[in-house]
């Protein structure tokens, strides 16, 4: 039997003013030694709904690169929420997604090789929208296999 490990981000992200804003490596995990990623799971949910018209939303992604979007992601999720004064209402789309690879298939980091977690998010004309996000790596050491 192989022991799986895991590895968890966990932070918020802030939505400010209708220009998308990255967050190049909001987070950084710098690997002691070589692993196999297996499973991921991204959890986004909109912490403090802003009760300002408009939209807003946030990605997070789980990379390889240390920069939004390139080469190197491994997941990423989305989440949002969206507020009308006229009729009143407020909904919230969250993001639970989970991604396991089968038997014997894996993503090799490299020991001193880094994990990152990227964000973009972009928010509504008046006020600030919250996210919360978690991210959770299941991995086993390389050779434990």
């Amino acid at each position: 039997m192989k022991r799986v490990f895991t590895k968890i981000f966990d932070n918020y992200v802030s939505a400010i003013g209708t220009t998308e804003v990255q967050n190049h490596a909001a987070l950084s995990w710098l690997l002691q030694e070589d692993i196999e990623v297996i499973a991921a799971v991204i959890n986004i949910q909109s912490a403090v709904p802003s009760e300002n018209d408009g939209f807003s939303s946030c990605v997070v992604e789980l990379s390889q690169v240390g920069l939004f979007a390139q080469n190197g992601t491994i997941m990423s999720g989305r989440a949002g929420e969206g507020w009308n004064t006229t009729p009143a209402g407020i909904q919230s789309t969250n993001c639970n997604l989970a991604m396991v690879f089968e038997s014997g298939m894996a993503i090799p980091v490299r020991e001193e090789g880094y994990l990152h977690i990227n964000t973009e998010a972009i928010g509504k004309t008046a006020g600030v929208s919250l996210f919360h996000y978690t991210v959770t790596v299941y991995y086993i050491k390389k050779g434990s296999r």
